[in-house]
């Protein structure tokens, strides 16, 4: 059942922890399955509202655990060799799929800046209309 204390308290978890719904609800028995806590969203705007701000919030905690998980030693023992080893494309994996979550929760804060390239048909036709002024001068000139 839905009540407003329960709804804060879901919030309040996503927004500071970096794990997701799938495993906040596993550690919660008393919570509702993810799919109801979808379907509440959609029935209760104000509920929603909070769920998306925490979310927000959520990226700040996403973004400082990916500081840590850079220090955390991401190695390996191969078997052949007995050595141990940096697991690189498992660390660049981890790192990439944080980025791209920080980026499409907070894209002003954390995503890729937006380069606003010139509408170069704009620019032909002032340089065009420019031409053909100084050639009008021109010509009274001669």
């Amino acid at each position: 059942m839905y009540t407003p204390d329960l709804a804060d308290e879901i919030c309040n978890a996503i927004a500071t922890s970096e794990l997701g719904l799938v495993h906040l609800v596993n550690q919660n028995p008393h919570w509702p399955e993810r799919p109801v806590i979808f379907l509440w969203r959609r029935k209760y705007p104000e509920f929603d509202d909070k769920y998306i701000k925490a979310k927000e919030a959520q990226t700040e905690v996403v973004v400082e655990y990916m500081q840590e998980v850079m220090s955390e030693p991401h190695k390996w023992e191969d078997p052949e060799t007995g050595l141990t080893k940096i697991d690189v494309p498992m660390l660049r994996l981890k790192m990439d799929t944080m980025k791209w979550h920080a980026a499409k929760l907070k894209p002003k804060k954390f995503g890729e800046p937006k380069v606003v390239e010139p509408n170069n048909s704009d620019i032909d036709e002032d340089c065009k209309k420019r031409y053909k002024e100084m050639d009008e001068r021109n010509k009274k000139d001669c």
